[in-house]
């Protein structure tokens, strides 16, 4: 039996300071872009224009936390999880299967344009209030979909006087909080250092690592780039990938969906969990192995300033749906397969 340390208190660890409660907020599409100038933390690189660029800030960005995970893995081993089967990831557009056909047309014509980062409007005079309830729903399905979006998109409300007239799509800068509608340019230029960012870390994956150690090196690379964001100070960008893996400041949404993001540049399986950890809604992930799925909760893991891959971080990598039934519930029907430390499979 795979040992778990801490594992006997960890039902009664008391969540961080509003743990997940900016979740609601976050995660509905309408936000609204502030028209105001923002004040933003930019990041200590200025970008310019060149993939050469691009590639060079990337890596000085990410270097030392590659290093540093890498390290991480290498010194502290764990017996038992020695297969290197891997599993891909699964890009199965399911938010875009539980749409209508008139919200999937919709999807299907916003797709393009958010990725181009092209400017479009839907005004109730010329379509019908019915389909600006059809465009929320759509665009929702297309960032869940599509994750790489949330970094950058999101849907106005244009109002006059107290009704809303039209929804147009706001494309910000991903590590502003208010997000506030940007110069497309800077956007893609900062998109580009991020992706790059995102290649590096996957691409330096040693090939001898088991399948176990691929997916504890990307989570480790998460704890290492980001905290908690207790305050609710990182607005939006807290619940993105791009908050996770280059803003530094991360709800539950965020560490959930940096780690999917890299599983998913590495090909490795991955998907988001929801549900409540004590009443409190959250998110979380699941992995496949071997020898089944395995969920891992990086936010928990982060709690209490511990450090990646010690015993308490540990604690909440790779778990049994027995072991994070201690403590979470599913609302998704999500039942882990896998079972402890399978030490014959692979070997």
């Amino acid at each position: 039996m795979r040992q778990r340390p801490l594992k006997q208190i960890r039902f009664m660890k008391a969540l961080p300071a509003l743990f997940c409660a900016g979740i609601a907020v976050l995660l509905p599409l309408l936000t609204g872009c502030n028209k105001e100038t923002p004040t933003v933390t930019e990041p200590t690189t200025t970008v310019t224009t060149t993939e050469n660029t691009a590639q060079t800030f990337a890596r000085q960005r990410v270097e030392d936390s590659i290093q540093t995970a890498l390290e991480l893995v290498k010194k502290n081993p764990v017996g038992g999880w020695f297969s290197t089967v891997s599993y891909e990831y699964q890009q199965d557009n399911a938010a875009y299967a539980e749409l209508n056909g008139d919200q999937q047309a919709l999807y299907d014509e916003m797709l393009p344009k958010v990725k181009d980062l092209t400017p479009f409007t839907y005004t109730a005079k010329d379509r019908g209030y019915a389909v600006l309830d059809n465009v929320l729903m759509a665009a929702s399905a297309l960032c869940r979909d599509h994750p790489e979006y949330e970094n950058y998109f999101d849907i106005e409300e244009v109002v006059e006087g107290d009704r809303t007239t039209a929804l147009r799509a706001c494309y910000f800068l991903p590590y502003d909080a208010t997000g506030a509608e940007a110069n497309t340019k800077q956007i893609k230029e900062e998109i580009q250092i991020f992706e790059e960012e995102c290649n590096l870390i996957v691409s330096a994956i040693p090939k001898t690592f088991s399948t176990y150690d691929k997916y504890r090196y990307l989570a480790a690379v998460i704890s290492l780039r980001t905290t908690y964001d207790n305050d609710s100070a990182g607005g939006k960008p807290s619940a993105t990938a791009y908050g996770a893996i280059e803003g530094g400041s991360s709800i539950c949404q965020g560490y959930a969906s940096g780690f999917e993001y890299l599983c998913r540049k590495a090909n490795l399986w991955c998907t988001q969990v929801s549900g409540l950890s004590q009443d409190t809604a959250h998110a979380w992930n699941l992995v496949k192995l071997e020898s089944g799925t395995y969920h891992i909760d990086l936010t928990w893991a982060d709690a209490d300033g511990n450090t990646p891959l010690d015993p308490a971080w540990q604690s909440y990598f790779m778990l049994t749906q027995e072991e994070i039934l201690l403590d979470h519930q599913m609302d998704d029907g999500t039942v882990a397969t896998g079972k402890d430390q399978p030490q014959t499979v692979g070997q």
